[in-house]
């Protein structure tokens, strides 16, 4: 060891710079990769979340980018492809995963993930499609409030992408009531030929903000188990919640 050196710093600069690597580690992971005690990597880590370096949920931490970006202050508190729990929700859901919001009467992608589901496919961010057209679309409107809603709707034009395509006003005011109440949509081959895909919807203070998705080929998703991806997604879009809430409270 350099005579300059002092080994604390050292230490909790190697826990800053391992916490940053990962998207989201454990304190048993930190103890492991740096070969440190319990209680060494505890204070060490405990320091850096009182410091505001890093933010922790649950068991896992986080680097807390605000410390590190002089733009992150003028970003949304909604870029979704900063979000840890995105991909934690991909992991365990184990399909293609999207996040998507809306912009105007488009739905608009914001993350996408796909197996091994560690890289955003960045190429399809920013992909649009109709607010009708799929899952994603169709439980963000079943979940605005009715201000919010009929202006909106006064502007959309059912298109259809596919045959199965809502294309009927009536029908599909009664199908998002229906939604309202499952709690999730359902896209079968309305957007898509070939492609279901089961949606959640994001809140934020009690508001939808947002809506997460599984997609894949039409014989995985059948309709025995909608209700069981629909369940994973919301524990998925819970922890989307609570990642953003905390975000909120660091500053």
């Amino acid at each position: 060891m350099a005579n300059n050196e002092v080994s604390t710093l050292k230490k909790g600069l190697l826990v800053l710079e391992l916490v940053k690597q990962y998207r989201g580690i454990t304190l048993r992971e930190v103890m492991n990769q740096l070969n440190l005690s319990k209680s060494t990597a505890f204070r060490l880590l405990t320091t850096l979340e009182e410091m505001k370096y890093i933010y922790k949920i649950q068991t896992q931490y986080f680097i807390n980018h605000k410390m590190f970006c002089d733009n992150f202050e003028k970003r949304s508190d909604k870029d979704w492809a900063s979000l840890h729990s995105i991909h934690q929700a991909a992991q365990n859901l184990q399909m293609s995963t999207y996040l998507g919001k809306v912009d105007g009467t488009d739905l608009v992608m914001t993350q996408v993930l796909h197996a091994p589901f560690k890289k955003s496919a960045d190429e399809e961010i920013g992909n649009r499609s109709k607010l009708h057209q799929s899952a994603l679309g169709k439980v963000i409107l079943a979940h605005l409030d009715e201000e919010l809603l009929a202006p909106l709707f006064s502007k959309m034009s059912l298109e259809p992408a596919t045959e199965n395509t809502f294309q009927d006003t009536q029908l599909f005011h009664y199908h998002l009531k229906a939604i309202r109440q499952e709690g999730y949509a359902f896209d079968d081959e309305e957007r898509i030929v070939g492609i279901r895909c089961v949606a959640v919807p994001v809140f934020r203070h009690k508001k939808v903000i947002a809506a997460l998705a599984i997609a894949a080929p039409a014989e995985q998703i059948s309709r025995g188990n909608i209700k069981y991806i629909a369940q994973k997604l919301n524990i998925g879009s819970e922890a989307i919640t609570k990642e953003i809430e905390a975000l909120e409270t660091i500053h």
